[in-house]
């Protein structure tokens, strides 16, 4: 982990050759792979990859393999936020191991990569935790889901937490990315899975983000406050994938993966709401996170103060304020039920989730006026 500002000059340090640059569709217009490459040593030779997608589907990702084959990069640099990073992870994982198939990309395959290349990310969001774990979100073509791939080979060799890389970030992905990563730590801490390591990044992670998201929602060009945040995030990235996602995640990435809606907002709709639902199976440990909420935001419980946090940055607070589709969301309701319910995040959530649990969670979420 390279952190702080001007951290992108720890590329000038690297033996880099052949560097593939992977960013998105938005940020190939700014001058952040640029900066990237000027970062990059004296002489190395560079490909920009610039048309990732948001949740971009597994065809997108793959599109540009033969043209990476001929170039034989020697480094990969993911620039962008998670679905940039996440495509860099596959794409790497794919060109040092031709033979796979993403499907092959599972904590109980040994991969054997790092024979060609090896995979940096510089995130340009302050949320995903992408840099820091060993998961991969894709979609495929035809299928409303999402699928996670995880392997301790895809985690990134370093992280580079640039301030500067995420101050022009618009307000409403500073909103959603920081909303995610509150999730990111809060699930962490109540994970079946927490342990001593988890508990303290999450910790960390959680008083960093919200003694600097509402100066950053105000002042969005604060280095300091950016910097605050940016590293929380990244420790909340850390915490999750040591400890693992729960229900809030399994809920998240069902209504993403049907209606298309941005990864932090959807987990938002239904942090609290899950909170509400986990508190007897882990009161003391959700008080005590609790007690980390800056006064003027915390309320009697954890789930109160998410509220608080949630409303105080603006993000939407039910389903249909978050432009789901009434009729669609009545129509799909069964099947977003039988997704959150395959999800490992059901696994190490501290509380059993019935098929009617889960159906009231969606209700809750969307709203008072669901049908």
């Amino acid at each position: 982990m390279v952190f702080g500002e001007d951290s992108i000059s720890f590329l000038s340090s690297l033996d880099v050759k052949k560097a593939v640059i992977v960013t998105d569709r938005n940020l190939i217009h700014t001058d952040i792979p640029g900066l990237v490459e000027k970062a990059l040593p004296p002489g190395t030779e560079s490909m920009v990859l610039g048309d990732v997608s948001e949740e971009p589907p597994l065809s997108e990702m793959t599109a540009h393999l033969g043209r990476i084959n001929e170039f034989a990069p020697d480094w990969f640099l993911a620039v962008g936020g998670g679905s940039a990073i996440d495509t860099a992870k596959i794409l790497f994982a794919l060109y040092e191991r031709p033979d796979l198939t993403v499907y092959d990309i599972t904590p109980l395959v040994k991969l054997g990569l790092r024979r060609k290349s090896r995979l940096i990310a510089v995130p340009t969001t302050s949320g995903t935790g992408s840099e820091c774990t060993w998961a991969a979100m894709l979609t495929v073509e035809g299928e409303k889901q999402k699928h996670e791939l995880a392997s301790p080979e895809i985690i990134p060799d370093y992280a580079i937490l640039d301030p500067a890389f995420v101050v022009s970030l618009p307000l409403e992905q500073t909103r959603n990315t920081a909303s995610d990563a509150i999730a990111h730590a809060v699930e962490a801490y109540g994970s079946t899975w927490r342990n001593p390591y988890s508990d303290a990044m999450a910790e960390k992670a959680l008083e960093m983000i919200l003694g600097g998201i509402a100066g950053v929602m105000s002042d969005p060009k604060n280095l300091e406050l950016r910097n605050r945040v940016h590293i929380g995030a990244s420790m909340a990235g850390l915490a999750f994938s040591n400890s693992q996602i729960g229900l809030v995640h399994a809920l998240g990435h069902a209504l993403g993966g049907r209606f298309k809606t941005p990864h932090g907002k959807a987990v938002a709709l239904f942090l609290p709401h899950v909170v509400a639902y986990n508190y007897d199976a882990c009161p003391e440990r959700y008080d005590r996170l609790n007690r980390i909420v800056p006064d003027q935001l915390r309320g009697a419980r954890l789930s109160d103060s998410l509220e608080n946090v949630l409303g105080a940055i603006g993000q939407a607070r039910s389903g249909r304020e978050a432009a789901v589709d009434a009729q669609e969301f009545e129509a799909d309701l069964d099947d977003l039920v039988l997704l959150a319910s395959e999800s490992t995040g059901m696994v190490t959530n501290p509380k059993d989730a019935s098929s009617s649990d889960l159906r009231s969670l969606f209700m809750k979420a969307y709203g008072e006026e669901a049908p």
